[in-house]
């Protein structure tokens, strides 16, 4: 709600695993606000972008002036640190910044008495079988690779903010994150 208070065009343009890009082309305004949440959450009114093959000249291309490009993400998927690549390319040119989203709650399952367990990817449709142990250390594992893309991201100078279910920790690192970005405009 900053941008229809400021007057700042504000844009969305989502992604999902086929890196198909819809997106709503920045405007001013309440309704733009407005028309960029449902657009999100209901996938219509979405313009498609055609993928010119390099995801940093798509990103560039589709905002004609600088702009603020938070990537919303849990950043769960195989080629995550080449997408970072691609995104810390943009960053030349726009203020990138990722809000990792994390998913490590989702897989603190309680304990399982079966020895096997058969699980269904939902976003990948794909099934596999797994031992009560691995599937135990799915939360850790998860946790470990979202801290390494974290690592990866500042490393291509990202910001990166965490966040979590708890409030406490999403407000530190909400205002972590603010007092090192003033920090770093000082320099």
């Amino acid at each position: 709600m900053s941008a229809v208070f400021f007057q700042d065009s504000i844009g969305l343009i989502t992604f999902g695993e086929s890196r198909d890009l819809g997106a709503v082309r920045p405007r001013i305004g309440k309704g733009q606000v407005i028309h960029c949440v449902e657009a999100y959450q209901n996938g219509y009114g979405l313009q498609e972008i055609r993928n010119t093959g390099s995801l940093s000249a798509t990103l560039t291309g589709f905002s004609r002036k600088t702009a603020m490009m938070p990537v919303i993400s849990d950043f769960l998927f195989d080629d995550a640190p080449a997408f970072l690549q691609e995104l810390s390319q943009v960053n030349n040119i726009h203020d990138v910044f990722i809000l990792m989203v994390d998913a490590s709650f989702a897989f603190e399952l309680p304990r399982v008495s079966a020895g096997w367990i058969e699980v269904f990817d939902i976003e990948t449709g794909q099934t596999r079988m797994m031992s009560r142990r691995e599937l135990s250390r799915q939360s850790d594992r998860v946790r470990a690779w979202q801290d390494d893309i974290g690592r990866q991201a500042k490393a291509l100078d990202l910001d990166v903010v965490r966040l979590s279910l708890d409030q406490v920790k999403f407000d530190v690192a909400l205002v972590e994150w603010v007092a090192e970005r003033r920090l770093r405009r000082k320099k």
